[in-house]
């Protein structure tokens, strides 16, 4: 029976240039979780695309940031309440 029938299609990834201390620390962590590397890579690639980008965020926090109040002029302001301006 064909291999297809048992695993899905799914992509395959491969990253290249990794340097040789980020590869160790990977699989480390990978193995303190008791995972494989690429278990481990899909979990955080998961969780990083699940935030928003940074671009989404800054257009989020603008849509959400008050409207500024127009500059006025305090001292005319006060002499127009007191009836002072001429």
């Amino acid at each position: 029976m064909p291999m297809s029938c048992y695993f899905h299609d799914m992509a395959n990834l491969q990253v290249k240039r990794v340097p040789d201390d980020l590869y160790a620390a990977a699989k480390a962590r990978a193995g303190s979780e008791g995972v494989s590397l690429s278990e481990m890579v899909l979990r955080m690639l998961k969780r990083e695309l699940a935030m928003p980008s940074m671009q989404e965020w800054l257009d989020d926090v603008n849509r959400h940031r008050p409207t500024p109040r127009p500059e006025f002029d305090i001292e005319q302001l006060m002499d127009e309440v007191r009836g002072e301006s001429g």
